[in-house]
């Protein structure tokens, strides 16, 4: 499995996302729950940011599919 990456520094505090393509949904959810939570230091500007990424790279992953070069088996 592809494993992705997703990174944020901010103030003293370091996030790091590791997600499995396809699960980018429960990704967003979990980002949407940090900028919710008052002890957390992500704001829903961290949380757009870190959204608008997820979505990009998995609109590259799709490009990267559909331009891929097809295998025909005779």
């Amino acid at each position: 499995m592809n494993t992705k990456t997703l990174s944020l520094v901010k103030d003293e505090h370091k996030y790091l996302f590791r997600y499995a393509p396809g699960s980018e949904n429960d990704l967003v959810e979990e980002i949407i729950r940090m900028a919710e939570d008052d002890q957390c230091n992500l704001d829903w500007l961290d949380a757009a940011t870190l959204s608008f990424q997820v979505a990009r790279n998995a609109a590259a992953a799709c490009t990267r599919t559909v331009k891929a070069p097809q295998k025909h088996h005779r």
